[in-house]
C-alpha cells in the first residue's frame, strides 16, 4: 500500500510537472515584441579605476607564541674566587639544567635555575 500511495504521488507530480511545462511559451519574450538580439543595448563601458594605498592605521606584527619554552638562561654563576664555593655551584647549575630537560621531557612546568623568583627582575 505504501509503495502504491509513492507511485501516485510520483506520477501526479509528473502529470502537473508536464501541464505547467505546456503552459510556457516556445519562443523568447524578445520574438513576441517584436526585437531581435542586436537591437538590445550594449553593457555599459566602465573604467578601471585602480584602488588607492591606504597606509594602514594599525601595525600588524607575527603572531607570538603562547608558550615559550627556554632550557636555562644562559648565564654563568659569580666566581667568588673560592675553588669549592665555585665547584659547588657549577654542579648545582649542571644538575638543575639536568632536571629542566627531564621536566620539559615529561612536559612539566618551566623552572628556573638561576634561585630567582617568576617575574621578578634581578638587581645586579
Amino acid at each position: 500500500m505504501r509503495g502504491f500511495k509513492r507511485y501516485v504521488g510520483f506520477v501526479g507530480l509528473a502529470l502537473s510537472s508536464a501541464n505547467a511545462w505546456a503552459d510556457l511559451p516556445q519562443s523568447s519574450i524578445l520574438s513576441r515584441y517584436g526585437i531581435t538580439d542586436d537591437q538590445l543595448p550594449g553593457p555599459a563601458k566602465t573604467e578601471v579605476v585602480e584602488p588607492a594605498e591606504e597606509k594602514s592605521r594599525f601595525q600588524i606584527q607575527p603572531e607570538q607564541p603562547f608558550v615559550t619554552i627556554r632550557l636555562g638562561d644562559g648565564k654563568q654563576p659569580q666566581t667568588t674566587g673560592n675553588l669549592s664555593i665555585d665547584r659547588m655551584v657549577q654542579q648545582e647549575l649542571e644538575r638543575c639544567q639536568r632536571l629542566q630537560r627531564e621536566v620539559a621531557r615529561r612536559g612539566g612546568t618551566y623552572m628556573r635555575c638561576d634561585n630567582s623568583i617568576p617575574g621578578m627582575t634581578i638587581s645586579e
